[in-house]
This record gives C-alpha cells, sequence and structure tokens, in this order.
C-alpha cells in the first residue's frame, strides 16, 4: 500500500493507493460547521413525541436534532435541558445536523463511551482473547462508561488499553467540567494526518508513506517507518495523477476495462447506479450475468471513495435467472463485509433491481466539493431556446400591447435565432446579442412616447 499525503495548504489530502489504483480517499477542510464527533453544549429547545426527537440549539445558526433514545437514561428529558452532545453526522442543505448525548472519544486500540454501560469487541478479534479482553476491562468501568475495543487492541497489551481507558476518561471529565454557560462547541474533533493514519485500516506497518510537508512527515515518522518526503516539482497529487482520478469521482459517467460502464447520479432521496453493458468484451453464453459480476468490486471501490450513503439503488442488466441472482446478491455481500462503514444488501427484484443501504456521517465527495448549479438550479437542465422563445413571444406581446417608442432585447445568438425563424412578430426590436453558454432572452428596456 502506498500512502501519498498532501499536506501542503489549508485542505490536507490523503490518498490511497494499491498499486496505481485509488482505493481510499480523506479530505480533511477547515470548517465552521459542526463536524462528525464534535462535542457541542447543548440546549433542548422543542421536543417532538410524535417523532420521538428533540430539536437542540447547540450555538450554530441552525438548530441539530437528536433522537430521545440516544440521550442517556440517567437525564430527565424537557425543553431547557443543558447537555453535552455529539455530532453523530453531518447536516446537508435539507437536513440538520445528527446528534447523540452518548458521548464517544477515540484512542487507538478502544473507543471510550460516557452515557451507556457496555463493553464491545471487534469481530476480528478470535473468541479466547475476545473474552480475556472482556473480563479484564469490564471491572474497570463506572456507571455510565463503556468501551469498543478495536482489532488494533490484539497488537497492544492490556496495560497500554489501561492507559487509553484512563486517558480517555480525564479528557471526558474535562469536558464535563466545562458544561456552563452559552451553548457552545466544547470540543473538536479535527486531529492530525498522524493521527488518522495510525488508526486508519489501510496504514499497515509495511506501508509507504509519501508526505510533502517537513513538518507532518516528522510527525509521521514517530508512527510509521517508511516515510519519504517529497521533493520534485509541482503538486504531490498532480504527480500521482491523483488529480486526475478525484475528477472522475465528480463525473457520473464510469468506465470500466471490459468495455462496460456505470452511470451513477444522486437525487434528493437517494444514489442511483445504472449498469450499461456497451461495449463488452467478455465472452459467455450469459451476458447480463457476466456483466453484473464484473461490476460488483467497482461499485464497491465507487461507494466508498465517493462516501455515498442512505439509500443506493443499482439498476443491473435485466435478464438472470433465480441462480445467478443470487450468485449476484452474495457477491454484493462479500464486497459489503469488506466496508468500514455498515453497508447492507436489503432486497433484489427478479429484474435485478437491487437496494443497499449505506450508513451516513459525512457528507459525500459530491457534496464536499461541489454546490448546486446556479445556472440549472441543481437539476441538471435548463430551459431550451424553444422554451424561451415561447415565453419571449408573450411577454413581448404584453410590452407592444402598451405602444412603446423603443424596445431593446439581451439574447444569445441561440435564442434569437430561434424566435427570428419560428416566431410571427410584428413588433421593432433591437436587438442586443450576449455571449452566454445558457440560452436566455431579457427584455432590458422599454421606452414609450412623451
Amino acid at each position: 500500500m502506498r500512502i501519498i499525503v498532501n499536506a501542503v495548504g489549508k485542505e490536507k489530502r490523503v490518498a490511497f493507493l494499491d498499486g496505481n489504483q485509488l482505493v481510499d480517499l480523506e479530505i480533511m477542510r477547515p470548517s465552521n460547521e459542526p463536524q462528525v464527533s464534535d462535542i457541542y453544549l447543548g440546549t433542548i429547545v422543542k421536543i417532538d413525541q410524535k417523532l420521538k426527537t428533540a430539536f437542540v440549539n447547540i450555538g450554530y445558526k441552525e438548530n441539530a436534532f437528536i433522537h430521545l433514545k440516544d440521550i442517556p437514561a440517567t437525564k430527565a428529558v424537557h425543553e431547557g435541558l443543558k447537555l453535552p452532545v455529539q455530532v453523530k453526522r453531518e447536516g446537508s442543505a435539507t437536513k440538520a445536523a445528527l446528534l447523540t448525548g452518548i458521548i464517544e472519544l477515540s484512542q487507538s486500540a478502544l473507543v471510550y463511551s460516557y452515557g451507556s454501560t457496555f463493553v464491545a469487541v471487534s469481530r476480528k478479534i478470535p473468541m479466547p482473547e475476545k473474552e480475556t479482553i472482556q473480563q479484564q476491562i469490564a471491572p474497570l468501568l463506572s456507571e455510565q462508561e463503556g468501551v469498543i475495543v478495536r482489532s488494533a487492541a490484539v497488537d497492544v497489551s492490556f496495560v497500554e488499553l489501561e492507559h487509553m481507558l484512563i486517558k480517555a476518561r480525564q479528557e471526558m471529565q474535562g469536558i464535563i467540567a466545562n458544561t456552563k454557560g452559552a451553548n457552545r462547541k466544547l470540543y473538536s474533533a479535527t486531529e492530525s494526518i498522524a493521527s488518522i493514519l495510525h488508526k486508519h485500516p489501510l496504514a499497515t506497518s509495511d506501508a509507504e508513506i509519501i508526505c510533502d510537508d517537513a513538518e507532518c512527515c516528522q510527525q509521521l515518522k514517530a508512527w510509521f517507518t517508511n516515510v519519504t518526503l517529497f521533493h520534485e516539482k509541482g503538486g504531490i497529487f498532480s504527480t500521482y495523477n491523483l488529480e486526475v482520478a478525484i475528477n472522475r469521482l465528480l463525473r457520473p459517467t464510469v468506465f470500466l476495462s471490459n468495455g462496460t460502464s456505470l452511470v451513477i447520479e444522486k437525487t434528493e432521496a437517494m444514489w442511483v447506479i445504472d449498469i450499461n453493458s456497451g461495449n463488452f468484451k467478455g465472452k459467455s453464453d450469459h451476458i447480463a450475468s457476466s456483466v453484473n459480476l464484473s461490476t460488483v468490486s467497482e461499485i464497491g471501490r465507487q461507494m466508498k471513495l465517493r462516501n455515498m450513503s442512505g439509500l443506493i439503488l443499482i439498476d443491473f442488466m435485466s435478464g438472470m435467472d433465480k441462480q445467478q441472482l443470487a450468485t449476484l446478491r452474495t457477491r454484493m455481500e462479500e464486497m459489503a463485509a469488506l466496508d468500514q462503514t455498515t453497508l447492507r444488501v436489503e432486497a433484489i427484484s427478479e429484474n435485478g433491481l437491487m437496494q443497499l443501504t449505506r450508513r451516513k456521517r459525512q457528507k459525500s465527495l459530491l457534496e464536499e466539493m461541489h454546490c448546486i448549479c446556479p445556472v440549472c438550479e441543481g437539476t441538471g437542465f435548463v430551459a431550451s431556446p424553444q422554451t424561451l422563445i415561447y415565453q419571449m413571444e408573450r411577454e413581448l406581446r404584453g410590452v407592444f400591447a402598451s405602444d412603446p417608442s423603443y424596445v431593446a432585447v439581451t439574447v444569445t445568438m441561440d435564442v434569437m435565432d430561434a424566435f427570428l425563424d419560428e416566431i410571427a412578430f410584428d413588433g421593432d426590436i433591437d436587438w442586443m446579442i450576449a455571449d452566454d453558454v445558457k440560452p436566455f432572452y431579457r427584455i432590458s428596456q422599454v421606452e414609450h412616447y412623451k
């Protein structure tokens, strides 16, 4: 595994390469918006018993919300209640940030939880060691404390685990001691690149790390052995063709080497992936099944890199029998099991329409890097010249009904040509041509006789 770190500038980026293929991407931007794992002091301003939720003022311009079940049982829930809350899911243009009252603080081998009592151990730890860890760590926990033991705990001693628990507990006590005064941020989850990589499952001990910032390099060397400072001219991401790879992730169409393609689009309610056979080069008596199976690994890669979440609908090629449908579902479930984010295969229909759900915590890459188009207003479409000329005809007839002495219309060339070709209009118009990609017109001046 090769890890490329772009730490120069305010935006930090980390790319994980398996050979020459991008398999994971982390982008860290400074933001004033509530981020996942940030901790705030908030006040409940409204409770909705029907939805079992409450709206919380956290000192941000918009209220966040919390499910009542995520408020510790020790709290008597009422409007005006102040409590520390943690961001569970970032907000979006249409949804408020989701909070939880069960606070988690992360260490390299465990996650400390405050507000609920439990001990959970990673499934990747074999059963004999799992039971031992549970028996050792349970007596160390007080009321309202919980622990999630990560798979990395296999490589550390119990004494180190205990030190991590104590450190997280002290950090939590400091946060609780600060829960007075105005609603505000108590704790920022922003981490250094070194600490993020230290916890990342792909950043193994033998990984090659190349970084373009000397200070960041020194921090990385405290945890990793194979760290190199990038000295070449030009940007580090450009040198490794990563700028091109990231730009491709923002486009809807993904081309596969066997001639098939995926078309990935986001709607308000879901993500949609359409499978196209295109110029499929494989040889098979069952083209539909072969095409569909060939896309599974790339679908998993794209979901991870684009940070797709929520409801994901995949329109596979139809024409598969029951056995082929079962095989496709099994392959998708195997792919889902490799995802670090919770991903479930919910259903598949006889015509190959598959429904997935993927847990959402952060914005997708598309939401993070793009804003709504001011031209099409997020629809992906703009009014055609034909649509505009009929609108303009109606508007001009209203204008000329008042017997003006002078009318000027600013218009793009395609709209003017279509108007003159298709509309029979007797009014005297002074045309002004605008150099604009988007077809448009504007009645820019109307004068009347004095």
